[in-house]
């Protein structure tokens, strides 16, 4: 497929996107780096190169429990972003409020909630189109479901 990227190529995509946000430089660093590591944490896509199209999968203690075929980089740097925009802006609230989830945990309130749905939004704001309208149409549950 002439239109395949690389691990790096999308690496790099991430990098330039995500720079346009307000989030942490070193902190997005870490979490592009993990299309490198063998390593599979829970809950993360992670993206192989096949023949014609890159597999996604997501690992849950070590088994995978989803496994998808994208065709278009564009959806795959999507599903990235997404994760890594959830991801930050979660981990930045758990450092805000002085919890870690494991010993002391955060309240899930409507207004923590709130405040987590502004964060991702604004960073998709940042970024702009394709991936902002993809983000408001729920993009990801599309790619998730899809067959």
């Amino acid at each position: 497929m002439s239109n395949m990227l690389s691990k790096q190529q999308l690496a790099d995509i991430l990098l330039q996107l995500l720079e346009r946000t307000s989030l942490r430089r070193e902190q997005m660093q870490n979490y592009v780096n993990r299309l490198f590591e063998t390593f599979r944490c829970d809950g993360v896509p992670y993206v192989e190169n096949g023949e014609d199209a890159y597999i996604v999968r997501i690992y849950e203690r070590g088994f995978v429990t989803l496994e998808k075929r994208v065709k278009q980089p564009d959806e795959v740097i999507y599903w990235m972003l997404e994760d890594i925009i959830f991801t930050a802006t979660h981990v930045g609230l758990l450092e805000r409020y002085g919890v870690d989830n494991k010993q002391t945990h955060l309240n899930y309130t409507n207004e923590v909630m709130n405040e987590l749905n502004r964060g991702v939004q604004e960073a998709f704001q940042q970024i702009g189109d394709p991936y902002l309208h993809w983000y408001l149409k729920g993009k990801r549950q599309e790619l998730e479901g899809m067959k």
